[in-house]
């Protein structure tokens, strides 16, 4: 005797033990939302933009990009939390998500991040699949007379200085984060000037109003190729391909931060197993195909990595930065 799906179904509504019907049935319905936290045009756009079209033509299923950008990518992240999880709706977080859960535990997390944190970024979401890796490099104006992280804080330690300022999105973001961890690596003096991105942050450094920041290897390249920026050093475990000639850290003579940032995708806590699994066998094979190098080139290195492996890096980097806030935002 064969049992129809459709029979199954019927089963299911008198409450009987059976898996979901409709999970078995995924993706049924049209389309698959990729919420992204941050405005259109973007790295995180694109990077998921890219993904879209290859696992929407993979799963004969429309996938689309919803941008929801504001307050620290918690406007955005929040409508995944809430969203059904049905497999549907899913979203794009980065390090800002371990950073926003450590300041939503302090009493001024309202004021720091410009709302409150209405989810646990643990408890409230599963993770689907890594999208990309973003490593970072110290870039200097040409006219900061600094050519080594040495020399730069010799530099924002002398007399005549009152510290080396960088640009950061402010203390919701990783690059506020990851400059105080240098600045207490290397007993810097280093200053804070917060921007509402990259790109306005960026432009104050090519016209010389701040001297230095963190910015993604990918990104700062073609600044770094004509001129117009000085690298120090990379972040990384190792120098990158793109920067072969540009030191580590660690080579810099301050050992003991690496530091890599990253793009993953995330799915509503109670998605049924299944279909996390499937999500996690799409994207990853998407960000597997040789084509998406060339297609994150302004973004990062192309990360496939497990849930598991993404559980466990977002807890420990909530661990790791929630040390750094408490130390430096008061």
């Amino acid at each position: 005797m064969t049992i129809t799906r459709r029979a199954l179904c019927a089963i299911a509504a008198l409450g009987l033990a059976v898996s979901p019907c409709w999970a078995q049935e995924w993706p049924a319905k049209q389309p698959i939302r990729i919420v992204v936290p941050y405005p259109a045009g973007g790295n995180a756009d694109s990077a998921a933009r890219a993904l879209a079209a290859v696992v929407s033509a993979n799963l004969k299923q429309m996938v689309i990009v919803d941008n929801r950008p504001g307050a620290s990518t918690i406007i955005g992240t929040e409508m995944v939390a809430r969203a059904p999880a049905d497999g549907y709706t899913i979203g794009l977080v980065t390090d800002s998500h371990a950073i926003n859960q450590a300041i939503g535990k302090m009493p001024r997390a309202s004021e720091l991040l410009g709302a409150k944190v209405p989810y646990d970024a643990v408890r409230d979401f599963v993770p689907i699949s890594g999208v990309a890796l973003v490593p970072l490099v110290l870039v200097v104006h040409p006219k900061v007379p600094a050519r080594s992280v040495k020399e730069l804080v010799q530099l924002s330690n002398t007399q005549t200085s009152k510290g080396v300022n960088f640009g950061s999105m402010g203390p919701g973001s990783p690059w506020f984060v990851h400059m105080h961890q240098l600045r207490k690596l290397t007993g810097g003096d280093f200053v804070d000037v917060p921007y509402k991105g990259l790109a306005p942050a960026a432009s104050d450094l090519l016209g010389g109003q701040i001297q230095t920041m963190l910015m993604p290897v990918h990104f700062a390249q073609q600044y770094i190729s004509s001129g117009k920026l000085i690298p120090l050093a990379t972040l990384g475990a190792n120098r990158h391909p793109l920067l072969p000639a540009v030191p580590t850290l660690a080579e810099s003579g301050f050992p003991g931060l690496e530091v890599t940032n990253y793009f993953m995708l995330v799915a509503p806590t109670g998605t049924p197993q299944p279909i996390v699994d499937r999500l996690s066998r799409e994207f990853n094979a998407a960000v597997k195909l040789p084509e998406m190098k060339e297609k994150f080139s302004l973004t990062g290195d192309p990360y496939p990595a497990e849930p598991s492996e993404l559980a466990a890096r977002l807890r420990r980097d909530i661990d790791t930065y929630g040390a750094v806030i408490q130390a430096t935002v008061k």
